[in-house]
Parts: C-alpha cells; sequence; structure tokens
C-alpha cells in the first residue's frame, strides 16, 4: 500500500443544524395529527417541492409516503398520498416566498452578508487540514443536509427521505499525535495509506461517503496528473492488450473466457467495469455486473445491451462485428440462467485489472474509458484546422469535442426545465440581429454556434467528461496549436483542479495517431438514443 502522509490533522466536518420544529400539523382522512419533529421537517421539504415535476411523480410520492407515514400514528400507517392534507406547510412555504419577494434589497444584502459571515467561519474552523506540514483545503468539509433524495434518472429511491448526518454516525481519520476534534464522533482512525479526512455510511443508500482534500491539494494534484498517464500507457498498449483479450477468448479455462469477454466489452464499448467506482461516484451497473436480462443475442452474432447504469441513466448499445467467440461465450454463460443471473457471475473488478495488469504493469479497467474519452475528442478535434479563425469559433470545437467524448461515455441527462426558454431566447436574438439594417456578423456568427450548440448538447452534461474523463493535456497542447488559452475551455474549479498542466509539456501531434480511433462506427458499437 502507498502512505500518503506522514502527518494529518484537521478540526473534522460541520454536520447540519438541526431543524427547528414549529408544532405544524398535517390532517389524514380529515383528522388533524400532531407531527414529530422530523416529519414535520418532512412534510416541509416536501412542500418546496410542490409545484415541480418530482410531486407530479407517481413512484417518488409513494416512496415518501412510505417513509412519512411511519413516523404517524398507527391508524395512519397505511396512508395514501392523496389522503394527506399539507395545507399548513403549503401555506408556511407561500408565506416565505411572499416575504422574500417582498424584502428590500438591503436586507437581502444583510441577510447574504450574514450568510456569507457564517460560511466564512464554518470554512475557517473545518475547511482546511495541515498534512505533513502544509495548510490544504479541504473538498466537502460540510456535510449534506438531510432532505427528499432526488436520484438522477429513473433512480428507485426517489422520494425517499436522506437522513441527517451526526457526529456520531462520522468516523475521522487523523496522525496518531493529532488531537481529536471536540464532538462525539464515531470513531478515529489513522490511515495513512488513504486520503479521506473523514468518512460515514448514507443510512438511505448503504454506501459509505467520504471527506477528500481539495483538488487543487498538492497530493490531489499527483494523483490526478497519475490518473492521465495511466490512460496513455493503455494507448502505448492497446494493440498488445486487444490482441491478449481476442487469444484469451478462447481459453479453456471458462473463467479466462469470462474475464476476456469482460474486457472486451470494456474496451468497445466504454463500458464501466461495474464493482469498481471512482471515489466521488455513486455504484454503478457495468460489465461484471450485467444481468441475463440486460443482453440479447440476435441473429449475425450482433449483441444488444439495454441498461440502467450510473445514476439510473438508461444505456443502450448494440455491438456488430464483434468476433463469433464473443457472442459464443455470452450465450454459453446465460445458459440456464434466470433473468435475474449475473452473466460473470464470480467475476469482480480485482480480477480483471489481475488480468490487465499480466498484460502492462499498472494497467486497471478504469483507465480504458479516460483513455478511450480522450481519444474521441482527439480525433474530432484533428478533423478541423482552426489556425487563424475567431475564438467562438474555436470554444464551440472544443466544446463538439467535449460532446463527442460525453456521447461516448453516455453521461445523457435530464433536460433543465429553462431550456426551452433559453433556446427560444437566443433564437429571438438572432432574428433581431439578422433584421438589423446594419447586421454585425461576429455577433451573428457566435450566435449561431451558440444555437447549435445548445440543441446538440440538450441531452448530454459535458461536464462530467471534461473535469473526469478528457485528458486536459489534449486541450492544452490543442489550445497552443491553435491560438487558445486552454484555461477559456474550464470553470474556475476545473482549472484549479487541472493546474499541474499549466507546467506540463506538451506538443499537438497534427498527424493521427497509429491507433484505431475509439467511436461508434469503427468499433462495432452504436448507441440507441
Amino acid at each position: 500500500m502507498t502512505s500518503y502522509w506522514k502527518r494529518l490533522s484537521h478540526n473534522g466536518v460541520a454536520v447540519p443544524e438541526p431543524y427547528l420544529a414549529e408544532g405544524l400539523k398535517v390532517k389524514v382522512r380529515g383528522r388533524e395529527v400532531s407531527l414529530p419533529p422530523l416529519a414535520e421537517e418532512m412534510a416541509y421539504h416536501l412542500a418546496k417541492k410542490k409545484d415541480t415535476q418530482y410531486v407530479k411523480d407517481a413512484y417518488f410520492v409513494t416512496n415518501f409516503t412510505k417513509d412519512f407515514v411511519m413516523l404517524l400514528p398507527d391508524w395512519c400507517r397505511g396512508a395514501k398520498f392523496e389522503e394527506v392534507d399539507f395545507s399548513h406547510f403549503y401555506e408556511k412555504v407561500e408565506r416565505e416566498k411572499r416575504a422574500k419577494e417582498t424584502m428590500s434589497k438591503e436586507m437581502k444584502k444583510s441577510l447574504a452578508a450574514e450568510r456569507k459571515t457564517r460560511r466564512e467561519a464554518l470554512k475557517a474552523r473545518y475547511g482546511y487540514a495541515t498534512v505533513d506540514g502544509k495548510k490544504v483545503e479541504i473538498a466537502n468539509w460540510l456535510v449534506e443536509p438531510p432532505g427528499l433524495f432526488m436520484g438522477r434518472g429513473a433512480h428507485p429511491l426517489r422520494g425517499h427521505w436522506k437522513p441527517r448526518v451526526a457526529q456520531r454516525d462520522v468516523i475521522l481519520n487523523l496522525d496518531e499525535s493529532s488531537p481529536v476534534p471536540p464532538g462525539e464522533w464515531r470513531q478515529v482512525v489513522h490511515d495513512h495509506d488513504s486520503m479521506w479526512m473523514a468518512k460515514w455510511v448514507d443510512k438511505l443508500t448503504e454506501k459509505e461517503k467520504y471527506v477528500w482534500l481539495h483538488e487543487s491539494a498538492p497530493i490531489q494534484q499527483s494523483r490526478n496528473k497519475a490518473k492521465y498517464d495511466s490512460a496513455i500507457r493503455v494507448g502505448t498498449h492497446l494493440g498488445k492488450i486487444r490482441a491478449k483479450i481476442l487469444k484469451e477468448l478462447t481459453s479453456r479455462d471458462p473463467r479466462v473466457r469470462q474475464i476476456a469477454t469482460v474486457c472486451y466489452l470494456i474496451d468497445r464499448l466504454g463500458l464501466r467495469v461495474g464493482d469498481e467506482k471512482e471515489e466521488d461516484e455513486a455504484d454503478t451497473v457495468g460489465a461484471t455486473t450485467l444481468r441475463v436480462e440486460h443482453v440479447k443475442l440476435n441473429d449475425g452474432g450482433m449483441i444488444e445491451l439495454n441498461f440502467l447504469g450510473k445514476d439510473s441513466v438508461p444505456w443502450s448499445k448494440k455491438l456488430e462485428g464483434a468476433p463469433p467467440t464473443v457472442a459464443k461465450n455470452i450465450q454459453e454463460f446465460i445458459a440456464r440462467k434466470q433473468p435475474g443471473g449475473e452473466i460473470f457471475d464470480g467475476i469482480d473488478s480485482k480480477m480483471v485489472n489481475r488480468f490487465l495488469s499480466g498484460i502492462a504493469a499498472g494497467l486497471t479497467a478504469k483507465v480504458f474509458r479516460t483513455h478511450h474519452a480522450t481519444l474521441v475528442a482527439e480525433s474530432y478535434l484533428k478533423t478541423k484546422d482552426l489556425r487563424g479563425r475567431e475564438e467562438p469559433e474555436k470554444l464551440y470545437h472544443a466544446k463538439f469535442a467535449n460532446l463527442k467524448a460525453a456521447e461516448f461515455c453516455n453521461h445523457q441527462r435530464t433536460v433543465p426545465k429553462n431550456w426551452e426558454d433559453s433556446l427560444k431566447k437566443r433564437k429571438d436574438s438572432l432574428k433581431e440581429l439578422e433584421s438589423r439594417e446594419k447586421r454585425d456578423e461576429k455577433r451573428i456568427r457566435r450566435l449561431k454556434m451558440e444555437i447549435s450548440l445548445q440543441m446538440q448538447t440538450k441531452n448530454y452534461n459535458l461536464n462530467t467528461a471534461l473535469k473526469n474523463y478528457i485528458d486536459p493535456r489534449l486541450y492544452k497542447s490543442w489550445g497552443d496549436y491553435v491560438g487558445l488559452d486552454w484555461t477559456k475551455i474550464y470553470t474556475k474549479s476545473m482549472q484549479r483542479k487541472f493546474a499541474w498542466v499549466s507546467y506540463s509539456k506538451t506538443r499537438w501531434e497534427t498527424e493521427e495517431k497509429a491507433i484505431e480511433a475509439v467511436t461508434p462506427s469503427n468499433t462495432g458499437g452504436s448507441s440507441n438514443r
């Protein structure tokens, strides 16, 4: 194991303040019911969602109601959502809304200043750690407050209550000689092989949550760079990796055939490995955890995959042109299994990574997506010669390359509720500019590109690929080549994360690499979206 630090001290984490109950009541089937503080807090959170899409979601309100009525008297336990009258809570939310709307600018400014002062005081106390004598920022030092679980996509837990985290739930990681911060912490450990400051178990999802050093911390900068260096090694050894996978698809050992088939799917379709995740990611379905119900084998060797991936986002792809052994292996692995049975039962990420590291030292499954996403973005940028072009056009194509990587990684999103209004405003502005007698052609071109990009990216989240998958040195070298400051592609927070790039020596290769580009058209994979 790697020892990341010798000395580590900090003040723990800031946990949410308790809810101040007001004694509000609900009516259940016409009868008034007094509420315990937790039920009152839940009802208040629901009232704040009154006019949103969530309360129109039957699954969401059913999950909420199950949790809510369990806190009420026994005779309320079978009540349905429509049998509960939350009028007092709706009225409270309306009063707060009106008070905010009628508040003077001076009062708004005063309250904002108070909030800022409180947050700065909390950050001064909890927002920093000392690592081997150096003061560094902590990323998520403020524990997420309780509330209704929203989720993304058709998440099965949406609507359930996400409980409050208290100090007694939190485990702290400190060095042996550092003082323990005041508080009733669950436990204090001295794990020098880990970089987390604190952790606890999310009571709803039953998953561990971590508090990490900020991405600008030197130790995080080194790890971030190492991740992309590993992805470069994938490219260096890609021919050897694929040859080994193809060879082992016909191994006499059924376990090896399973692992090789998993690796083939990871490589060709950009699947996550399945039971392995990034430190800040939720668990997800992937190659090793595919079930029989997720796969359909068609005539001609075509393989269809349909399942809910990370954040319950639908993943639908077709694999054509694969070696016949891939379909043959999958047919063998699903034989005599129920729809809910795992195709690659007994195979996990450790076994996959052991197989890959036998081909190239240090190679793991998770860096495949990083390598492939970077290559997809690079392949797009190499089709455009933008030297001497205006900056908006360069940024447009930088974002379009980002979109190609997001599509490859299946980073779909829920369309923002103001998307249509935003698009209409842009189109109206374009129409107005084009109708002027003296036309501003630069502004017109820029607005047309903005409209095009907004329409193309409607269903995709670009930030995930930009922040976690595309090697930032790609944009740095390309930016130097075409005359664009690479930092303009990134937000301020991402610029801090990728500060190490400024010191990296990069050179844009204008020729295509001697590596097969990973795109749906030439990998045999195509998305059904």
